[in-house]
């Protein structure tokens, strides 16, 4: 076939149509999982994500709560636990290979507890004894789920979100009636931080390593109180007032018996009880050496 039939040809137009369609499918399908798909599978992916990191952290706060019963019991005894977090994920093979990832610190926000116990004689206070409580929190780097902060403080674990909180899992703390309900009992186990401020930004799987290094209380044990005003010092006010409140409500405490405040970096927590009921208040505090990659 020459070159002049070759060009007249209805088979080569029809060729070159056809590669043409075929291409212009291609690349409009391949934009439609890109531009439709991707973010939603992404979105998805990190959503998961960010529920490994809350599974990861529930953990370490129930190892702390175990290992601080043992130290409590025997305060000489030395037991170490390490907690394994996934800083990042979501990494969808062959269309997005990369990784969200997320920021790992220790001892890098403000937390502290003062509590105040008044009796007709003499006003009890914690002084220094609970203030600097060093805090665990894991801070995401999402491309497209909304970004998350959970941090552990005091025995707690919060959920972070834009400029809301939430307590996910609560502190080893109780109030109950006791005594044939003539009494409140308020029962509170701190846990204590101590070690090196740092902070490391991964996509990896990164570890928190903590030793168990003794407990302490606040001996006022058989000490009658006529009310109690327990301040928190936290990031995370409206999570730690919402507690009180449930916590209150769960102890049957009634309006006039405890108030709940808050401002911008505090909290406090008055309890006073009915006429006739006197206050005890048992808090013991658990140290911890925290370090962030013990062997690197």
């Amino acid at each position: 076939m020459g070159v002049k039939d070759f060009l007249s040809s209805e088979q080569a137009i029809s060729a070159a149509v056809s590669a043409v369609l075929l291409f212009g499918i291609v690349v409009s399908v391949i934009t439609l999982v890109y531009v439709q798909y991707i973010p939603e599978w992404k979105t998805s992916a990190e959503q998961s994500h960010m529920d490994d990191v809350f599974y990861d952290m529930s953990g370490m706060k129930n190892e702390l709560d175990i290992l601080s019963g043992y130290a409590r019991t025997d305060p000489y005894i030395s037991l170490s636990v390490s907690v394994p977090i996934k800083m990042g994920g979501a990494s969808l093979p062959i269309f997005s290979p990369e990784k969200s990832s997320g920021r790992l610190t220790v001892n890098e926000d403000n937390f502290g507890i003062n509590i105040v116990g008044t009796t007709p004689g003499i006003d009890y206070n914690s002084d220094s004894l609970l203030l600097n409580l060093g805090t665990v929190s894991y801070k995401s780097d999402n491309n497209y789920f909304v970004n998350q902060k959970y941090a552990y403080e005091g025995g707690s674990l919060i959920l972070a979100q834009n400029s809301y909180s939430l307590m996910r899992l609560g502190p080893q703390m109780d109030i109950r009636r006791t005594d044939n309900s003539t009494n409140i009992t308020v029962e509170f186990n701190v846990i204590d931080l101590n070690g090196p401020r740092k902070a490391i930004s991964s996509n990896s799987i990164e570890e928190v390593n903590f030793r168990t290094n003794g407990s302490d209380s606040l001996y006022w044990d058989g000490v009658m109180f006529t009310d109690m005003t327990m301040t928190i010092q936290t990031l995370y006010p409206s999570s730690w007032k919402s507690y009180f409140e449930t916590l209150a409500a769960d102890a049957g405490l009634g309006d006039t018996e405890y108030s709940v405040s808050s401002n911008d970096t505090a909290v406090v927590f008055f309890l006073a009880g009915s006429s006739g009921e006197d206050i005890k208040i048992n808090v013991t505090k658990t140290f911890f050496d925290a370090r962030l990659n013990l062997l690197s």
